[in-house]
């Protein structure tokens, strides 16, 4: 897969995962687990964002927005599982561009933050959303 097909499927997932972030939250009745989780999807969007950037200084088009087909606890079970994923693609994804590479080590790095955030939510949830 060539360099812009690696960041539009970054795109998609990164916006996937800033989704199901926001759709799971929307049954939190806990301020302190939203505030969590609005983290998570902040941090997601700004990724998105970041990758984003780069596909416009390419001159290559966004892709779509990507659906989120789960809701509230699946949301944020799947969500769980997905970040574990990107952490160890953005880590072990090597590019000959260092600003590429740069920006996979900080997102493989922040995905870590976001993995910790979400599996603090679900056991302070505790299987209740």
């Amino acid at each position: 897969m060539d360099r812009v097909e690696v960041l539009k499927q970054a795109y998609q997932d990164e916006l996937l995962d800033a989704l199901r972030a926001e759709r799971a939250l929307e049954r939190v009745p806990y301020p302190h687990i939203r505030a969590l989780l609005e983290e998570v999807a902040k941090r997601e969007r700004a990724h998105a964002e970041a990758i984003a950037e780069v596909l416009r200084r390419l001159q290559a088009p966004l892709p779509p927005t990507p659906k989120v087909e789960e809701e509230g606890w699946e949301a944020l079970l799947h969500l769980l599982s997905e970040e574990g994923f990107d952490r160890a693609y953005y880590l072990e994804s090597t590019f000959p561009d260092p600003d590429l590479e740069a920006l996979f080590t900080r997102l493989g790095h922040e995905e870590k933050l976001n993995q910790e955030a979400i599996r603090k939510a679900v056991a302070l949830l505790g299987g209740n959303l």
